[in-house]
């Protein structure tokens, strides 16, 4: 509840006061996810100073507007937002203001796809924020180096990005900042396969966000946590944190949000056998990834997209599918995507009964992932190069591989269902089984 009430006059508040004001209710509306909201308020305090002749005080007010306007933008994923960063870093005195506005700037390449740049932004507003003592921006820049590493499947240097953040909130608090480190280290430990840490972590960041009513950030971890069950197979309850989420977030306004929710939904339809309402989920999402152009969540959604192709035994479109992914993921670097993209085309020539060509493209596959580390893409590769390779003997040794694995990601769950669950799928099966 704002302390303000919105129906006194605010006629005797002097403009640069009430241009404050609003600067300070913007970032109340990003904490909570009420991003459109944030940007009304950004704008109007820029109005008020737009109207007044130069005072003390106005130019630095007027960066600080910038950067909230320009930080709720990218974060509901308007990566336009660009251009108010980029405003701040030109024209501000202030050394602070500067590498926040260089973090933004760094959001905005990662958002897009430009993840090399990115990088450099991220690494010199850190050095920046150190020598100014920011120690708020030094969080925003490792979460945002995290979260880029994560992307470009760097998991473990994700991690370490993700814990210098941590280290400095524990000595800062800040619940805002803290639940977006635990949500990006929640993605990397479920990439790594380590399910049981992500599961914990994203219920850790779910308290964070409930606590600040910030319901665009609880749809992405209910979003998220759902995905882990999907990958369990626990459907029912991979659908139902899914559905939660996908209503959070159409409420919210939040669309990166509800196009990954909307991907996840067509994969837990497809693995429910519901073809024709699967596919109509995956290809408005990565209609929807590419209208808004975030290039990450069109790499997902084109790998799901030749999933549920292949699995329905549409092995041409997957196959050309798989090589659109290949080509937008090695456009940007992401290692992670271009092993996934390898998978399907692999698994492609399988289904075609073409066992060299498939062999080929899966230790390609298989060198990328290795560099990852993905315990989950592992033993899917070691298991379709098992099934890959002509010599019996070869192909027990990554039948062994992948049983391990396997182990290696269901035996840390606690939940002794959930576990049972993952190792009573047919595919899971089988590979247990040719490894004896």
């Amino acid at each position: 509840m704002e302390a303000h009430d919105p129906s006194s006059p605010t006629e005797t508040i002097p403009p640069l006061e009430t241009a404050r004001q609003k600067s300070r209710q913007a970032r109340r509306a990003i904490i909570s996810g009420r991003y459109q909201q944030a940007v009304d308020l950004a704008n109007e305090g820029l109005a008020l100073l737009e109207a007044i002749p130069p005072t003390e005080g106005q130019e630095q007010l007027r960066s600080i507007l910038l950067l909230e306007r320009g930080r709720a933008r990218a974060l509901s994923g308007d990566y336009a937002a660009l251009a108010d960063f980029q405003a701040v870093r030109s024209g501000s005195q202030e050394p602070a203001l500067r590498a926040e506005a260089l973090v933004g700037i760094a959001l905005c390449y990662s958002g897009t796809g430009d993840y090399q740049t990115a990088e450099s932004a991220y690494r010199i507003a850190l050095e920046e924020a150190l020598e100014n003592r920011s120690e708020l921006v030094c969080i925003r820049g490792w979460i945002g180096l995290g979260a880029l590493f994560w992307r470009q499947g760097r998991i473990e240097e994700a991690v370490q990005a993700l814990h210098e953040a941590h280290t400095i909130l524990q000595r800062k608090p800040d619940a805002y900042e803290m639940g977006r480190v635990l949500i990006n280290l929640g993605i990397a430990h479920t990439f790594a396969g380590r399910l049981d840490k992500a599961i914990a972590t994203y219920h850790e960041a779910l308290k964070c966000f409930r606590t600040l009513q910030d319901d665009h950030r609880t749809a992405a971890v209910l979003n998220n946590l759902g995905e882990i069950y999907q990958e369990l197979r626990d459907l029912d309850q991979a659908l139902q944190y899914h559905e939660e989420a996908i209503t959070l977030a159409v409420e919210a306004g939040a669309e990166r949000v509800e196009v990954d929710v909307t991907r996840n939904i067509g994969v837990d339809l497809l693995l429910m056998s519901r073809y024709s309402e699967a596919m109509m989920c995956l290809e408005k999402a990565l209609s929807q990834a590419r209208e808004i152009g975030d290039k990450d969540l069109a790499l997902q959604a084109l790998y799901s997209l030749g999933d549920a192709l292949l699995r329905q035994g549409s092995v041409e479109r997957a196959m050309a599918v798989a090589g659109e992914l290949t080509a937008e993921a090695e456009a940007v670097g992401s290692e992670l995507h271009i092993a996934r993209a390898k998978f399907l085309q692999g698994r492609s020539h399988l289904a075609c009964g073409e066992r060299r060509a498939a062999q080929t493209v899966l230790q390609e596959a298989l060198k990328g992932a290795h560099a990852l580390p993905s315990r989950v893409l592992l033993w899917q590769l070691h298991a379709a190069l098992g099934r890959a390779t002509e010599d019996p003997e070869i192909a027990q040794i990554h039948f062994r591989i992948a049983a391990d694995f396997i182990r290696q990601t269901v035996e840390p769950l606690n939940d002794s269902e959930l576990r049972s669950r993952f190792l009573e799928q047919p595919e899971v099966q089988a590979v247990l089984e040719r490894a004896k």
